[in-house]
């Protein structure tokens, strides 16, 4: 490759090539970050919208899990923060009931992958303290079906 070409070929750091879903062969729609980088001829780039719809688009299971304790928010909560510290690649959400049912809290935990959750799970139990602990389902719903 000559500079010029070396140059127009490098990709940069972190950036993601993304494929057409229906045609792999076609050019692919190169995305830095939140940018995606596209072709400024109308035709090209109308050819390039589905290559980003199906990147926003596509349903991507994440593994969660929601835990139900009956502990008050504010008894969770400096257990809660020491495991976002601890967890960053985990999201967690808290939701206090005051309808006098036997469930006060329930957290939310979601990861990008299973082990991540799990590590993240353990320690906030351990945290906690599962005698606190009602239920761990792998459900998003804050309350039961009734």
């Amino acid at each position: 490759l000559t500079p010029a070409e070396e140059s127009m070929a490098t990709l940069p750091e972190n950036s993601q090539l993304r494929p057409h879903p229906e045609n792999p062969g076609a050019w692919p729609v190169l995305q830095c970050g939140r940018v995606f980088v596209l072709p400024g001829v109308p035709k090209f780039f109308e050819e390039k919208l589905e290559t980003i719809c199906h990147a926003f688009f596509q349903k991507r299971e994440m593994p969660l899990r929601r835990v139900s304790l009956s502990l008050d928010e504010f008894e969770v909560v400096t257990a809660l923060n020491e495991v976002v510290e601890a967890h960053a690649s985990v999201s967690f959400g808290s939701y206090p009931f005051v309808d006098g049912s036997v469930v006060k809290t329930v957290v939310t935990l979601e990861a990008p992958e299973e082990d991540l959750l799990s590590m993240a799970l353990s320690d906030f139990l351990q945290r906690v303290g599962e005698e606190h602990v009602l239920r761990v389902d792998n459900c998003d719903q804050l309350r039961d079906e009734a």
